[in-house]
């Protein structure tokens, strides 16, 4: 892998890196932030639900204490308790039926004397009977008014039971028992704002059994249940009293669970949701505001779409910038090592060529002086070995370990002996015997960095016989190398005969 390749390819991946990096740094932020705006949103309407639905409750407590306190029904009551009169009954009747005809909430009216003995009732349906609450109720407190309970009913919404009490001059003389219809109830719950495609609120609550219930149709009914030959069976979902799952954000809310709840638990659907449970402790309702996680979910999961598109296209750019950064900043380093290479074949006149004022302008301003500096020591090289090579003179480089080192032709053509012979054997192997104290004499002054002027010694030549030598040897002590002349002489006078 070449600079130009490395460069591009670690440019572009620390880009990417950091792109990545920061993008997924601003993806958590953005979902933490809207996660945190999703809770909140969630919070505030399930306070507002709350809110509204004390509203109605209270309404509902001011319009039947409205009616029990009237004075001509109470007047009635009391002379019926004391005198059994039919007169006073229908009085009491035509009260109830003039306060049913002022209310479009009020369903029922029921009068009971303090032994909770029916007086009169007024409404539809009453020949049947008070209607028996599902929910469980609450008995009538120290207060003039009390909660009663929900009765779910099989074709029509739920019907809200309250109590009053009716006093007169300090003194019970009664209960009224108003049911009145849930319609407000259905109306806060069925109101979507602010809850996207998915989101809904519910009002529930523990029946007799324990069973949690919605008192009010669900925006996603299910389709129904059906029975083993798969008629169906019960709209359940499509009508008020919807069981729910203890586990679901309705069932903890029935319970007293006042929580935020982030995708951990599951709707009447199975589904995923994020929700906010409140508890309403004067009738033990629970509220329940939720939306789909998937949903919720929807902006963030477009954010980071978004984000990774945007690491995409930005990291296209940095391939191309990384391309084009490559070629720009490693076109001169690219032609530096060509250059190199060429001059490692031999091409000794190989120059870069390269005028940049910059660091890598510098490094090829001292390639070519490096260059032009090579050719001149390689030409000057060459000068030298042409020399030692067709000097006359014997000329040798030796070690003081006893090898030549390097040997010209001259010494080949005096002695007889290979070039590959007269490195690879000790140059004592071929002095004189009696010549050798002599000469391990002069080899031990050249190890001390003392020249040898006109040193002579007999020197075996191939055929056996001997030439005499006259060595000029120079030792450089930084090498222990030993730099030598030698010229066969004529025998002395002593040795000639």
């Amino acid at each position: 892998m070449d600079i130009r390749t490395k460069l591009v390819f670690y440019f572009v991946a620390v880009s990417i890196a950091t792109m990545a990096g920061l993008g997924w740094w601003m993806y958590r932020v953005a979902e933490q932030d809207l996660q945190n705006a999703s809770v909140e949103q969630l919070t505030s309407l399930a306070r507002f639900k709350v809110d509204a639905l004390e509203g109605i409750l209270g309404a509902w407590h001011d319009r039947v204490t409205l009616v029990s306190s009237r004075t001509q029904l109470r007047e009635s009551l009391n002379t019926f308790n004391r005198t059994g009169d039919e007169a006073a009954r229908l009085r009491m009747s035509g009260i109830l039926q003039d306060a049913l005809g002022a209310s479009t909430t009020l369903y029922q009216l029921w009068v009971y004397d303090p032994d909770g003995q029916l007086v009169v009732a007024v409404g539809p349906d009453t020949e049947a009977g008070a209607p028996e609450p599902d929910v469980l109720s609450n008995e009538v407190g120290p207060t003039n008014s009390g909660y009663g309970g929900v009765t779910f009913r099989a074709d029509a919404p739920p019907v809200v039971s309250l109590y009053a009490r009716m006093i007169l001059r300090d003194e019970v003389i009664g209960y009224l028992y108003a049911v009145l219809d849930t319609e407000e109830v259905e109306d806060l719950s069925l109101n979507y704002e602010g809850l996207g495609l998915t989101g809904e609120t519910m009002v529930v609550a523990l029946d007799r059994n324990g069973d949690v219930r919605v008192l009010h149709q669900v925006r996603n009914a299910p389709v129904g249940i059906f029975g083993e030959a798969g008629e169906r069976l019960d709209a359940v979902g499509l009508r008020p009293g919807l069981e729910l799952a203890p586990e679901s954000t309705g069932g903890l809310a029935a319970r007293g669970e006042e929580k935020v709840y982030l995708g951990n638990v599951t709707d009447y659907r199975g589904a995923r949701v994020r929700a906010v449970t409140r508890f309403v402790p004067a009738t033990r309702w629970g509220v329940v505001v939720k939306v789909d996680e998937v949903e919720d979910r929807v902006p963030i999961d477009a954010f980071r779409a978004t984000t990774i598109r945007l690491v995409l296209s930005l990291g296209a750019f940095a391939i191309l910038g990384g391309l084009l950064l490559g070629f720009r900043f490693t076109q001169p380093i690219l032609t530096l090592a060509a250059a190199a290479e060429k001059l490692g074949d031999g091409h000794l006149g190989t120059r870069t060529g390269i005028q940049q004022e910059d660091e890598v302008g510098l490094l090829a301003r001292t390639f070519d002086e490096m260059a032009e500096d090579l050719e001149d020591k390689i030409q000057l090289l060459d000068e030298f070995r042409f020399f030692f090579d067709v000097s006359i003179d014997m000329l040798c480089i030796a070690s003081t370990d006893g090898y030549f080192k390097r040997i010209n032709e001259a010494f080949t053509r005096e002695l007889g002996w290979s070039e590959e012979e007269l490195l690879e054997r000790p140059f004592l192997d071929m002095v004189h015997a009696e010549d050798v104290d002599a000469t391990l004499k002069e080899v031990e002054k050249l190890a001390g960095g003392t020249p040898t002027i006109r040193f002579d010694n007999r020197f075996e030549c191939a055929d056996g016989s001997y030439k005499w030598l006259r060595w000029n040897s120079f030792p450089d002590p930084r090498t222990g190398r030993l730099y030598a002349i030698a010229r066969a002489i004529d025998p002395p006078l002593a040795h000639s005969s």
